[in-house]
Order: C-alpha cells, then sequence, then structure tokens
C-alpha cells in the first residue's frame, strides 16, 4: 500500500528545509562581514595615461573613464602609491587585455605575447596574473602598456585594470572577492546542484524502468548548464582554475546551450502551430554552436568576437519563444501545460541582457538570474509533481512485472499438468512397440514443447509469431497422438512477421483442443489463422467444439488462469487485445488483435 505524507506536513517539511538553508547562508554572510582578508593591500596607480590617438598625456584621477571597447592601446606612466619590497606579488585584473611593464625604461614583464597561449586563440582569457617585483620605491617611474585583443572588448576592461591592484597572495584575494560576490556564487552551485540532483533522479527511475519524458531531462541540463553560466564569475574563477582561455569557451558554450535546452523543454509542450517557429530557434542556435566550436577549433574566431552576434541571435530568439508561448497559451486548453509555459515566460526575463550587454549599466547577468529564478520557482511545483507521479509509476510497473513474471508461471505451470505427460509418455511408449520412427518424432515434439515452456519462465520480452507457431505445433503433433482423427488442424497463416508474448496463443489452442473439438464424439477442427490490418495484426483461433452459453456463469471448477492471464498480458502490452466469442454446440472463436509497434517498442526496450 502506498503512503503519503498528508500535505500540510509536506508544505511544513519543505518551508522548514528552506529556512534552514537560508539561515546559513545568513551566518555564512555574516561572519565574512567581521573577517578582514590577511596579506592584500590594494594599491592605487597615481600618474598619467595616454592612448594611441593622443600625444598628450591626461592625469589619471579616480573618475577617469577610459572605452577598452574604443581605445586599442593605452599607456600608463607614474608610480605605486606604495612602496613595494621586494618578492612582493602585485595581482593585476586581465579583461582580454594584453600587458607590458617597464621598470625605469626597461621592460620587466609581459603578458599576452604570442606564442604564451595555444595557437588555436587569439587571446589567453578573462584572468588575475600575479607578479613578484623588485624593491620599488616611489620614485621609480612604472609604465604600464595595456592592448585589448577584441574590438567589442568589456568597455571598463582597461578600469577593471588599473582600479583592482592588489598587493598579497592570491588565497586573500578569493577570499576577499568571495565575501563581496557570494550571493552568485552561492546561487550558481546550488543551481548545479539541484540539477544534478534532479538528473540523478531521473536517471535513478531509468534504472528502475520507468518511462521517462524528455521534458523534465532536459529541464535539469538547462539548469546545470545554467548554473555553470552563473558560476562563472571571471572575478573570481580564475583564482580558482587558473585556466583562462578554458572558462571563456565554457562561458560562451553555457551561454548558448541553456536557452537550446529551454526551448527543446518547451518543445515537449507545444504541439500546434507554434513548434515551427520554436523548431527554427533551436536550429538556430544549435547551427551557432557547431558554428563556434568550428571557428574556436580553428583558430578563425574566437568566441568571445562571437559574442556580439551571439547576443543578438539570443535577442530574437527570445522574441520569436515569447511570440509563440502566447499563441500556444492563447490556444491550449490544458491548464498544467498553460502553468509551465507562462513559467517559461518568466525565465525570458534573461533577455534583458542582450539590451544589457550594449548598454553595460548592469552586471551582464543579472537579467537572466531574476529570470532564471522566477521560472524555476514555478517549476519547482511541476518537478515535484512530475516525480511523485514518476515513483508512484516506477512502483505500479514493479508490482505489474510481478504479476506478469508470476502469470508467465502459471501459464507454463498450466501446460505441465500431470495428466498431460502422462497421456503423452503412455503415447509415446505405445509408438515405440508398433511405430519406433514416429515415436522419434514424438519425443522430439515433446522435448520442444519442454523447452518452450520453460523458455517462457526466463525471458519476459515479446518473441517471433513464428516461434509460438512452432511450440502450438509441438503440442498439437502431441494431442494428436492421443485423439487421432478426431482432432485435425488447418493452419492458414498469411501473416507471419510480427511479436507477441510467448504463451499467447498456445493456452487459447489447447483450451479449443481439451474443452471444444474433443469434447464431441467425433472430434472436430481446430483453425489458426493470421492476417494483417492496417494498424494490427489478427491471430484468430477458432474450434467447431461444443462452445458455450458467454452468458451462464460456468462452475465447471476450472480456474480459468490461463485465459485471463493471455488478456491481462495482452492489455499491458501497447493495449493489445483479446475477445472471444461461443455458440452452444456451433463452436468458439478467439480473436487476439496486436497493434503495429506496441510488442516492438517493447521488445527493443527490453534487450
Amino acid at each position: 500500500m502506498k503512503r503519503h505524507l498528508p500535505l500540510p506536513i509536506s508544505v511544513l517539511l519543505c518551508t522548514i528545509s528552506f529556512l534552514c538553508v537560508l539561515l546559513l547562508v545568513y551566518s555564512i554572510q555574516e561572519e565574512n562581514n567581521y573577517k578582514k582578508p590577511g596579506n592584500l593591500t590594494l594599491i592605487q596607480f597615481i600618474g598619467t595615461y595616454r592612448t594611441a590617438s593622443e600625444e598628450t598625456p591626461k592625469e589619471l584621477t579616480s573618475d577617469t573613464y577610459i572605452n577598452a571597447a574604443e581605445v586599442p592601446v593605452l599607456t600608463l606612466t607614474g608610480h605605486f602609491d606604495l612602496e613595494i619590497q621586494a618578492n612582493e606579488r602585485l595581482l593585476f585584473r586581465l579583461n582580454n587585455v594584453r600587458l607590458k611593464i617597464y621598470i625605469n625604461g626597461t621592460e620587466f614583464f609581459s603578458h599576452g605575447e604570442k606564442g604564451t597561449y595555444p595557437a588555436f586563440a587569439k587571446s589567453p582569457g578573462n584572468i588575475w596574473v600575479g607578479v613578484l617585483f623588485p624593491h620599488i620605491t616611489l620614485k621609480d617611474e612604472i609604465t604600464i602598456e595595456l592592448s585589448s585583443f577584441y574590438s567589442n572588448n568589456l568597455s571598463i576592461s582597461y578600469n577593471n585594470f588599473f582600479r583592482q591592484i592588489y598587493k598579497g597572495d592570491s588565497g586573500a584575494l578569493f577570499q576577499f572577492l568571495l565575501k563581496k560576490n557570494f550571493g552568485n556564487i552561492f546561487l550558481g552551485f546550488f543551481v548545479v546542484l539541484f540539477g544534478m540532483m534532479l538528473l540523478g533522479a531521473l536517471l535513478l527511475l531509468k534504472f528502475l524502468k520507468t518511462p521517462i519524458s524528455p521534458a523534465p531531462l532536459y529541464l535539469a541540463f538547462f539548469t546545470i548548464a545554467s548554473g555553470l553560466w552563473i558560476l562563472i564569475d571571471f572575478n573570481l574563477v580564475s583564482l580558482v582554475i587558473p585556466y583562462g582561455l578554458f572558462t571563456n569557451i565554457l562561458d560562451i558554450i553555457c551561454l548558448t546551450l541553456a536557452p537550446l535546452l529551454l526551448v527543446l523543454y518547451l518543445l515537449n509542450f507545444v504541439d500546434g502551430p507554434a513548434r515551427f517557429p520554436l523548431r527554427g530557434v533551436a536550429y538556430s542556435l544549435s547551427g551557432f554552436l557547431l558554428l563556434f566550436i568550428l571557428t574556436q577549433g580553428c583558430g578563425i574566431l574566437d568566441g568571445y568576437e562571437l559574442l556580439t552576434p551571439l547576443c543578438i541571435l539570443l535577442g530574437i530568439s527570445a522574441f520569436i519563444a515569447f511570440l509563440s508561448l502566447l499563441h500556444e497559451i492563447r490556444r491550449n486548453p490544458d491548464k498544467t501545460t498553460k502553468f509551465i509555459l507562462r513559467s517559461c515566460c518568466l525565465c525570458l526575463i534573461g533577455a534583458g541582457d542582450v539590451l544589457n550587454y550594449f548598454l553595460q549599466i548592469l552586471p551582464f547577468n543579472i537579467w537572466f538570474i531574476i529570470g532564471f529564478l522566477l521560472f524555476m520557482i514555478t517549476q519547482f511545483i511541476f518537478i515535484v509533481q512530475y516525480l511523485n507521479k514518476s515513483i508512484n509509476n516506477a512502483y505500479l510497473t514493479r508490482q505489474l512485472e510481478s504479476e506478469l513474471a508470476q502469470s508467465r508461471i502459471s501459464i507454463a505451470l498450466s501446460q505441465i499438468q500431470p495428466h498431460f505427460l502422462y497421456n503423452s509418455l503412455t503415447a509415446i511408449k505405445q509408438l515405440c512397440a508398433i511405430d519406433p520412427i514416429r515415436a522419434e518424432k514424438a519425443v522430439g515434439d515433446f522435448a520442444s514443447f519442454l523447452r518452450g515452456n520453460l523458455d517462457s519462465l526466463s525471458s519476459s520480452a515479446p518473441i517471433p509469431f513464428e516461434k509460438e507457431l512452432n511450440h502450438i505445433k509441438n503440442y498439437l503433433s502431441l494431442e494428436q497422438l492421443r485423439f487421432g482423427r478426431r482432432l485435425k488442424i488447418i493452419y492458414d497463416i498469411q501473416a507471419d512477421g510480427f511479436l507477441l508474448s510467448s504463451l499467447t496463443v498456445q493456452p487459447l489452442v489447447e483450451n479449443s483442443v481439451r474443452y471444444g473439438v474433443t469434447k464431441k464424439i467425433n472430434g472436430g477442427t481446430v483453425t489458426i489463422s493470421t492476417r494483417e490490418i492496417e494498424n494490427a495484426f489478427i491471430v484468430t483461433i477458432s474450434d467447431d467444439g461444443i462452445g458455450f452459453d458467454p452468458y451462464k456463469k460456468h462452475d465447471d471448477g476450472r480456474t480459468h488462469i490461463g485465459i485471463e492471464n493471455v488478456r491481462n498480458r495482452l492489455n499491458s502490452q501497447g493495449g493489445s487485445q483479446l475477445s472471444i466469442t461461443s455458440i452452444p454446440k456451433e463452436g468458439t472463436t478467439a480473436v487476439i488483435t496486436i497493434y503495429k509497434g506496441a510488442t516492438e517498442d517493447e521488445y527493443y526496450s527490453r534487450r
């Protein structure tokens, strides 16, 4: 018996769990407020700056803003505001920027020169760089030359450099930046963890042989890709993963893959004309991802160079998806589908980052985070309902498999009754004396019949009809030894290229023999025929035996387990059917309808 927690208790447990997580996050945030990063000092650069198009240097102040997308080369001249001791480390923030440092006119350090990073890339990435300096006084002249790798580089790349120069070690810097960006990092980690847990639950259901819709799988991968993109905070990630090119590529992949997976998720709930524009969006995003992989791998274009066309594509895709969703919401009568589609509209708020990319007013992923959180909060209800339903289905599936296994045993045992074994062996014994050749054939038929019954116990997969027919012929051959001319058989096989469960037809043939024609004094004929129609295969077993009244209750002491098991197994396999009609003193007809594709799907799912 299935047991479920009452709804109020379930809601209370979810609320308590959320509050516990919230309390833990709040405690970490408050502790960070009282911790000071050791060995970390902010260094100011005092002096002038000059661009390639300007000859006269300008004073570098706290209000200075230099657009890296418009200035290819920037030169800073001056000194640090603090004295640097020998072997002290300075940490510089490089947003796809080439760096050269001169001390008193002599080149001391460079980063980003060709040959220092893979040839298929045009930039070493978006990273922090640590430099060990010699002893530098306030009188030493420092010249810093910065050059942008990309014409569409982040406009604040130069400002990030001269406003984020730190003296100390990378561990202290990581602690400091983690405190500033804790919300985003925690959110990204939590989202990835949630996606992995959802994917794990779905794989567990798959392991339990529970049918799974593609929709939650797409949702799980969308969640993981979105969480990874949130986690890729370039201000922090290079302190943990010192591979700038790797994080650059991963950023573009996640940024393209997340909306693609969202569209694939939507296609599972859209069945009207809106599918066509959504498919177009899916093909466009897939094509862009393939283009990126090829051009990046061949060193033709960097992902950062493709960022502008990607943002334009995402903006157009979001607009098309939004209109498609509105159309589908208006025409779709299903309330659950409407709820899911409306929640997906909330996720499209993230398209605001496309506009923000060009204006660069807010952090790049702020709109995506807002839309994603609203989307996931609403989708949580769907996920819980889906998993609950799938778990119940898994339970029912295992119960049904157990019942089917028991039914196979019951059917097989019902065919190997002691009286049948005794009669068959007695007939073979008599043949040994009068017709050894027929006796030898009968022994072979008897062995094949027993093997067929035992095979049905070890395998639940459908079998070809030809195999079932051979098993029937073995059985009828043994019965004809006993009944002789009283039992006539007619085969009218017009179609045999289909699958069915083992011991589906044989119990019906046995009923025709034992309770139909052999109950007549002169015996009768059993006819086995098959034919194919447009959407199914028809198997008919008919006899001209004594028949019975289907509307009359029979108190004959028989359990009729064979017929019931055949009917139940057919119903469980794609809705295939068994119908039996009978007329007293005229005979009985059993018709099996096996719909095309039903048993084939089960056959391949069990291999």
